[in-house]
C-alpha cells in the first residue's frame, strides 16, 4: 500500500509522492525490538522486591480484650502468659467471644479462640470441620484433639456451656506448641 506524502517546493505546486512500504530492514527490526526490551527490562527492574522483604511483626495489646472477656463470661479460661519470642499479633473481640493469634518463636501462627455461646457452628468454622481424634492431659486437663480433612489440629474444651479451642484452620505451628499455648489457658 502506498502513502501519499506532500512536499511543497518553493513557488510550485505542491507534488504528491508516494513512498512504498514494506522496504523496511532486519536492522530495523531488531532497532524497535532493542527499544521495547529496554523498556522491559527497566520495568522489571523496578518490579524487584527489596533485599529484605521480610516486614516486622507488630505486637497487639491483649489484655483489654482479655479483661472484657472474662467480664462478660466470668471464669472462662483464657490465655496467661506465654514464654518469651510469642509475639500477640491478632485480637478479635465481639459480643460472642474472643480470638487471640500469635507468632511463635518458629514463625509458625497458633490461635486461641473462646465462644460465649458454646454453639457447634463456631467450633466447627474454627477447626474447619474437624473431627475428634483422641483426647489428652494439659497440664492437669483434659482437652480434645480435632482434626480437619487438612491435617491440621484444634485442641478444644468446654467450660460451662462455653467452648475454648487453640488451634483451628489457619495454623501451621506444632502439636507441641499447640500445648504450650493450652498450657497457660486458665479461668
Amino acid at each position: 500500500m502506498t502513502t501519499p506524502v506532500q512536499t511543497p517546493a518553493a513557488g510550485a505546486p505542491a507534488e504528491v509522492v508516494t513512498r512504498k512500504r514494506g522496504r523496511e530492514t532486519v536492522g530495523d527490526m531488531v532497532r524497535s525490538l532493542g527499544l521495547v526490551m529496554v523498556g522491559v527490562v527497566v520495568i522489571w527492574w523496578l518490579a524487584q522486591p527489596p533485599s529484605q522483604d521480610e516486614a516486622e511483626i507488630r505486637e497487639v495489646p491483649t489484655a483489654g480484650a482479655i479483661s472484657e472477656l472474662q467480664r462478660a463470661a466470668p471464669g472462662i479460661p483464657v490465655p496467661g502468659e506465654l514464654p518469651q519470642g510469642w509475639v500477640s499479633n491478632a485480637v478479635v473481640a465481639d459480643g460472642d467471644g474472643l480470638r487471640i493469634g500469635w507468632n511463635t518463636p518458629t514463625e509458625h501462627y497458633v490461635e486461641y479462640a473462646a465462644s460465649l455461646g458454646g454453639d457447634e457452628a463456631f467450633l466447627a468454622d474454627f477447626s474447619g470441620q474437624g473431627t475428634e481424634v483422641g483426647t489428652f492431659d494439659v497440664a492437669g486437663v483434659t482437652w480434645t484433639q480435632l482434626q480437619n480433612a487438612d491435617e491440621e489440629t484444634t485442641l478444644v474444651r468446654e467450660v460451662d456451656g462455653r467452648t475454648v479451642a487453640v488451634g483451628g484452620t489457619r495454623e501451621d505451628t506444632s502439636l507441641e506448641e499447640l500445648r504450650q499455648v493450652a498450657a497457660v489457658v486458665r479461668p
